[in-house]
């Protein structure tokens, strides 16, 4: 039986507007993919926020193209994966794909992803929920929201966001994880609000431009703790060149490509002896329940996308107690939950 492919365009809506100094949206523009082969089904989701150079148009044009209709085995599929030329400029595309595929040959052999990348490691990472750049008097409310986890990550709009954080710091006792979103301008901006979160505060993300390795390098020789970097880090050789810039990767799935392209950059970062973060664009419970394989070779899980989402058409990954929980089953194990309607792509 040879493959069958279904693509079903999405907009993922969030309960309250988001806020980042990437600006404010209310949801995220995705494409949900059903890959059946043998009697088997898998799913994969594409998410790209605006921000992003690729675009939901770009995604559907390739999966409708020649080269992928024209795929008509797992062994094809996999091939046309390992082609780094075609899926350069389509990280997310890929991503999706490459994770239908592994939700397919997980369902094939009853094995879930996490065998099947061999990611066996066991440490126990810390749970991050986010909040987005917020008015103080917002936070008690969105606070109340938000379920229990290891620490609170909030989006930050420089040091004008600094009463949102005295805010959150006076109503939650938990650590807090600081993301900038490349909005800070000086390393004195950035030990301002790291002495203002103080001994609360757990690690930094991204403060600066993704291009500016002087202010980057400054502020982590300046702070005793990690910074993370996202937007600086999309690939391993990004990674080869963020040691000693960074102290750590965020690494996200329609980032780097997918689930096995992102278990080689937190290979590679434990050998460079950097801490590893599992983020997400925002994507649904498919998308950071697939991420979610990889925890155990994480310090920080920043996959609270079906939390902060009141459309999410799957289930899956759970927080309890503040800690992550997986679904049972092979594939990914995040089901379907809703009647979302996949037309098959043609050439």
């Amino acid at each position: 039986m040879p493959l069958h492919l279904g693509v079903c365009p999405y907009r993922l809506l969030f309960k309250h507007p988001f806020t980042t100094s990437h600006g404010m949206r209310d949801g995220t523009d995705s494409i949900f993919l059903r890959l059946e082969y043998n009697g088997k089904v898998g799913y994969g989701e594409v998410t790209l926020p605006p921000y992003l150079t690729e675009k939901p148009h770009d995604v559907l044009e390739l999966l409708h193209g020649a080269v992928v209709t024209g795929v008509k085995t797992i062994e094809g599929l996999a091939k046309l994966l390992d082609d780094q030329h075609f899926w350069a400029a389509h990280p997310g595309c890929r991503a999706g794909l490459q994770m239908a595929y592994m939700d397919v040959l997980g369902h094939m052999i009853q094995s879930p992803v996490a065998h099947l990348i061999k990611a066996t490691q066991i440490k126990q990472p810390i749970s991050l929920v986010t909040l987005g750049v917020s008015r103080p008097e917002e936070v008690p409310m969105k606070l109340r929201e938000l379920p229990q986890s290891g620490a609170l990550k909030l989006k930050m709009e420089g040091p004008r966001s600094i009463p949102m954080l005295r805010a959150v710091l006076e109503r939650d006792p938990r650590p807090v994880f600081i993301d900038a979103n490349q909005g800070l301008c000086s390393v004195r901006e950035f030990l301002e609000i790291s002495a203002t979160a103080a001994d609360r505060l757990l690690a930094m993300e991204q403060p600066f431009d993704m291009n500016d390795r002087e202010l980057q390098t400054g502020a982590q020789a300046a702070y005793e703790g990690c910074i993370y970097g996202d937007e600086s880090i999309q690939d391993l050789g990004d990674l080869e060149r963020a040691k000693g810039v960074f102290g750590g990767v965020n690494i996200k799935l329609m980032k780097c490509g997918g689930l096995d392209r992102a278990k080689q950059l937190a290979d590679r970062a434990e050998e460079l002896g950097m801490r590893v973060m599992l983020g997400s664009m925002s994507e649904s419970s498919l998308g950071c329940t697939a991420m979610a394989h990889l925890a155990g070779q994480a310090d920080l899980i920043d996959l609270d996308g079906p939390w902060l989402l009141r459309n999410d058409p799957y289930r899956g990954l759970d927080l309890r107690n503040g800690k992550l929980v997986m679904p049972d089953g092979p594939g990914v194990g995040a089901v379907l939950a809703a009647p979302l309607q996949f037309s098959p792509v043609c050439a």
